[in-house]
């Protein structure tokens, strides 16, 4: 079974007990399901998780219902939100494609714009980046963590088992030689930069040949059929770690694209001015600071519509 599936039947599961008439053949029934598959036990907890989360996701007249006693007309209705909410934030989980539910079910996740570390059992540090997001699995033979959005840092642990640390992704595994490496996951490809000791990457499809190792002071992005040259470790790979964005002549509109995985609402610039070139560091605890610098740095003015709608245009 899928992990949506799983998962909507986690859902499905949750509304009945939230409607308040649940009987005993129904709570033997779960009993059996959630008994059936490991898939299902991880998708209850999962649901268990973000249970006041997902009331919150219906409309108050129907979130203030699901505690109360339900009459069967009630009880058609709450599951038609779980299959609302199923087909419109499971699935999409699923498919590692809506971010706020990634965020949501994920073991750890970030906000945007908040940085996060977390320590893991063997002492491993992992910082999580803006609107980041992570599954931790650590079993008897190895220790994984699946990316499912945004990006890491990792200073990894010696393990007293000699378990090797696996980072899963969309693009494939990126594999830990006793090291301190980021992960980033963009829309097409994963970036890789290595600070101490070496990471194997081994794309999804690629098989045995496309494997490739990156050793400390470079860095690389892969897709699931292959690693893309490797090269130099720029400035700007882990200085989110430290709150600052380093532009080393990036494109006025990069930039911006960058700047804006740390704000709410919409980041534009004008097209006259979107092939201007930035350089400089840039706080991005403060994003509004920063595009006050950039426009000191550059003949342009920053239109704000609302705060959430905010145009670089040229200046004068």
């Amino acid at each position: 079974m899928s992990s949506a599936a799983a998962l909507h039947q986690a859902l499905e599961w949750q509304v009945t007990f939230w409607s308040g008439e649940v009987t005993q053949q129904e709570r033997d029934g779960f009993a059996q399901w959630l008994d059936a598959a490991p898939a299902h036990a991880q998708a209850w907890a999962q649901v268990q998780r973000t249970d006041a989360q997902l009331q919150s996701l219906a409309r108050p007249a129907a979130a203030q219902a699901l505690r109360a006693r339900a009459t069967p007309q009630r009880r058609r209705a709450l599951l038609g939100i779980a299959g609302l909410l199923a087909g419109g934030g499971l699935a999409a989980y699923a498919g590692r494609e809506t971010s706020p539910w990634q965020r949501m079910l994920a073991d750890h996740s970030s906000a945007r714009g908040e940085r996060r570390e977390i320590v893991l059992p063997d002492g491993t540090r992992i910082v999580l980046g803006s609107a980041s997001a992570i599954d931790v699995h650590y079993g008897p033979r190895q220790r994984q963590v699946r990316l499912l959005a945004g990006e890491i840092f990792i200073s990894t642990a010696a393990d007293a088992s000699a378990r090797p640390f696996m980072v899963q992704t969309a693009q494939g595994t990126v594999r830990a030689l006793g090291t301190r490496f980021g992960v980033r996951q963009t829309d097409d490809w994963i970036e890789v930069g290595v600070e101490q000791g070496a990471v194997e990457i081994s794309p999804a499809t690629g098989g045995m040949a496309a494997r490739q190792r990156v050793d400390a002071g470079q860095q690389a992005r892969f897709s699931q059929a292959g690693v893309q040259a490797i090269g130099p470790l720029t400035a700007n790979a882990t200085a989110w770690r430290r709150g600052v964005l380093v532009a080393e002549r990036m494109r006025l509109e990069d930039f911006l694209a960058e700047l804006g995985r740390y704000r709410s609402g919409v980041l534009r610039s004008d097209p006259a001015v979107r092939d201007l070139i930035v350089s400089g560091v840039y706080p991005l605890d403060d994003t509004d600071h920063a595009l006050r610098i950039l426009a000191q740095a550059l003949p342009l003015q920053i239109t704000t519509a609302t705060r959430w709608w905010v145009t670089v245009r040229p200046a004068g």
